[in-house]
């Protein structure tokens, strides 16, 4: 970039000297002899600047692109591991679609503001530098009238105020927008089965009519850069035709200084017209740098201890003590909840919607921690516990399952990247899933489209148990893992999943009675309490109570 700047710089000293020779020669007797010679020294120079200009230009734009990628590939890096290091409740608070946005829209305006600062910002200055020392040095008295451009200076920074904030609500609607994207494509089945496609248009439609609005506001801001540097460079070159005329007359400068300055001038001009115009950029950047920032500052709560214990050969005693729980909103979903699930017990979880089952599966591997109370594991509070071993000792399998866009022996292997395609296929056949699988075209290589495309409810969730299976953690949680499946597939995870929970402690939560009247124990949770204890036997036989009426309405 110094390279570069100099020898742009290098211009005025050579436009200079040609027209004080060329005046020289005009008064010489001998003006076509003098005048080669000085063309074959010249034309070494101006060869040699062009060429060493060309150069440094290339190369600076390689490193400065490099630098400038790098950075943001690191940002990136930093801006993921905090997402998933935040708190789960953060993902339930905040729009996937938003968050996606700061991934995707944000750190695109980032990279293209770094790459333009990098590659146009110091280079420009530098020129900017080095011309303005040359013209000095050539003719001080002609520069100075260049000071004009300084009134630029206040009503630009003015406006990047104002245009920093435009831009910070430009990228806040845009991921609004891919918030309201994501949810309309991934409700196409129930948009088209209501026929809501023109609700859904004008749903839309206000959110790109207000982006544009955002923008034109942004626009306005930046359309006003251009006019004020237009203008006051135009008052700088007439000013200095002005004053070097008036030189030239009163023999205070010779015609080459005069020529300097005004290529001096021409060489500021769009440098100085694509800095307030690189402001711009910088404020859409700084704007998104902001939201950036946001998701790599974040600290989560849920933290683990300095002294945190490794639990190693878990046995799975599961205690819930008198645990409150409140969520950020103030909504209490705990009040006072107690239960137990020993060593290879099967307990479950059953109760209205809303009672709190969800949430005490979210204590147990501590997505969420308690308010007030104790969630321990052998005797030992999760909270004192190391999280990779306390997590490592569990195995989820819910009712929305995740698949992801892989061969089938990965999902399958998710969590255990050290699994030989032998113990990925005994899972499959535990989970009963081995049989589908080798009716795919490709087997266990075959690839899964989005969230395991192609694949039946119950298949899928075969594949979630198999999973589990080869995970095999002391401690099951089961969440509604069959409430979507019909009958037959039902009856088939069902099979696998009592395969699974031998010789596990599994804690379930059920709508479908059916599946849990198999349990040691039954909690049932009603308002955030546990109202009801007892085997499928006892509280079916207990008059009025809540469990005996939701059999009573699933006979």
């Amino acid at each position: 970039m110094a390279l570069l700047a100099a020898a742009t710089a290098a211009y005025t000293f050579v436009v200079g000297r040609i027209v004080d020779e060329a005046t020289a020669l005009n008064q010489s007797v001998d003006a076509v002899s003098n005048a080669k010679k000085y063309a074959y020294a010249i034309l070494p120079i101006l060869l040699g600047i062009t060429a060493l200009s060309g150069i440094a230009n290339y190369l600076q734009r390689i490193l400065s692109n490099s630098i400038a990628l790098n950075a943001v590939g690191q940002m990136q890096k930093q801006m993921f591991k905090s997402a998933h290091d935040r708190d789960y409740a953060s993902f339930s608070n905040e729009p996937t679609g938003n968050l996606i946005s700061k991934f995707t829209s944000d750190v695109t305006v980032v990279s293209n503001a770094l790459i333009r600062t990098m590659s146009n910002l110091v280079a420009a200055l530098l020129t900017v530098i080095l011309t303005i020392a040359a013209m000095l040095y050539q003719n001080w008295q002609l520069s100075l009238v260049m000071t004009v451009f300084l009134l630029a200076f206040w009503p630009i920074i003015a406006i990047s105020q104002r245009m920093r904030g435009n831009a910070k609500d430009v990228q806040a609607h845009t991921g609004t927008i891919t918030a309201e994207l994501k949810e309309s494509f991934t409700g196409a089945r129930m948009i088209k089965a209501y026929g809501l496609e023109s609700n859904e248009n004008k749903r839309l439609g206000k959110s790109f009519e207000k982006r544009i609005r955002l923008f034109m506001k942004l626009v306005t801001n930046q359309a006003r850069v251009d006019p004020i540097l237009e203008i006051l460079g135009g008052l700088a070159i007439a000013g200095v035709v002005i004053f070097g005329v008036y030189q030239v007359t009163n023999n205070t400068a010779t015609a080459g200084s005069i020529g300097a300055v005004l290529t001096g001038l021409l060489i500021l001009s769009p440098k100085l017209r694509a800095l307030g115009t690189l402001n711009n950029v910088i404020q859409e950047g700084l704007a998104s740098l902001t939201r950036i920032f946001d998701v790599i500052d974040e600290q989560p709560t849920i933290t683990e201890a300095p002294d945190a214990i490794v639990l190693t050969d878990a046995k799975g005693h599961v205690e819930v003590k008198d645990a409150n729980f409140l969520y950020a909103d103030g909504t209490k979903a705990l009040r006072g909840v107690s239960l137990e699930a020993k060593p290879g017990e099967t307990i479950a979880l059953v109760g209205p919607s809303g009672g709190g089952k969800s949430t005490i599966i979210n204590l147990i591997p501590r997505l969420y921690d308690v308010s007030s109370g104790r969630v321990t594991i052998d005797g030992i509070d999760v909270r004192h516990i190391s999280l990779s071993s306390l997590r490592g000792s569990m195995a989820l399998v819910s009712q929305n399952v995740t698949l992801f866009n892989d061969t089938i022996a990965t999902n399958i292997g998710f969590g255990n990247e050290g699994a030989s395609r032998d113990t990925i296929i005994d899972a499959a056949k535990a989970a009963d899933a081995h049989g589908f699988i080798s009716q795919l075209p490709n087997g266990y290589d075959t690839v899964l489209g989005e969230d395991g495309a192609g694949l039946s409810g119950g298949q899928k969730q075969r594949l979630s148990i198999a999973r589990a299976i080869l995970r095999d953690a002391p401690i099951l949680l089961l969440d509604e893992a069959t409430s979507a499946l019909d009958a037959e597939s039902e009856s088939k995870v069902q099979a696998a999943l009592e395969r699974l929970s031998k010789g596990r402690t599994t804690i379930v939560i059920a709508h479908r009675l059916s599946t849990v009247q198999k349990a040691d124990r039954i909690y049932v949770l009603d308002k955030g309490e546990v109202v009801e204890t007892g085997t499928h036997e006892e509280l079916s036989k207990i008059p009025g109570g809540v469990y005996a009426r939701f059999r009573e309405l699933q006979n």
